[in-house]
């Protein structure tokens, strides 16, 4: 009986390392450590002979990308800064006098000019920007001393094309945008004093 017991599970042992010799033969995990090391290296390989080539492909698109984001958040900027120049600009006019003297058109463009030297606006552009007063009331006027209380005007400011533009760009390659010039426009009403006559012939 014992031995027909150490026969069995002989037996029983034999078939069973028989199985896992096969199950790890299969699976290759039998093999050499310098197979496995060899196989790992060339993994590595490709895998970063992979990555370089996806680098190469999207690398371009992604740098195309950012410097566009980058242009386009330059321009907003330059924009937003016009418009609180041209509200300076309209502040001035609508009052019509400062102090006793009458407000010009020069006089409002030289006051543009100042808030964008005070934002930091390189001396190219500040020197060629462009600003317009333009009358939309009925009445007849050139310079904002001479308007009518609540008569409607507009001004614009503008940043030509060529080196005024060029110098408010950060980015030194091509446009990216079909971008040129920026404007800004703002409507305004004038708080000049009415202009009454009054005559110097004293009643009878």
């Amino acid at each position: 009986m014992p031995a027909a017991q150490f026969g069995i599970l002989g037996e029983f042992r034999y078939r069973k390392s028989a199985l896992l010799r096969t199950f790890l033969m299969r699976t290759k995990i039998l093999s050499s450590p310098a197979q496995c090391s060899g196989r790992h290296n060339s993994r590595r390989a490709t895998r970063r002979g992979t990555a370089a080539v996806e680098a190469a492909f999207i690398l371009p698109l992604l740098l195309t990308m950012l410097m566009g984001v980058w242009e386009v958040g330059r321009m907003v900027q330059v924009t937003q800064v016009l418009e609180n120049a041209a509200r300076e600009g309209c502040r001035l006019a609508a009052g019509g006098y400062v102090n006793g003297t009458a407000v010009t058109s020069a006089s409002v463009t030289t006051e543009v000019q100042n808030y964008l030297t005070s934002a930091g606006f390189p001396s190219a552009a500040v020197t060629n920007i462009q600003v317009t007063l333009t009358n939309l009331s009925s009445n007849t006027w050139t310079d904002p001393y001479g308007a009518q209380p609540n008569d409607p005007f507009s001004l614009t400011v503008t940043i030509p094309s060529g080196t005024a533009f060029n110098s408010l760009r950060w980015n030194l390659l091509n446009r990216i945008t079909s971008i040129s010039s920026l404007t800004a426009t703002v409507y305004w009403q004038s708080q000049n004093n009415s202009q009454v006559t009054v005559s110097t012939t004293l009643p009878y």
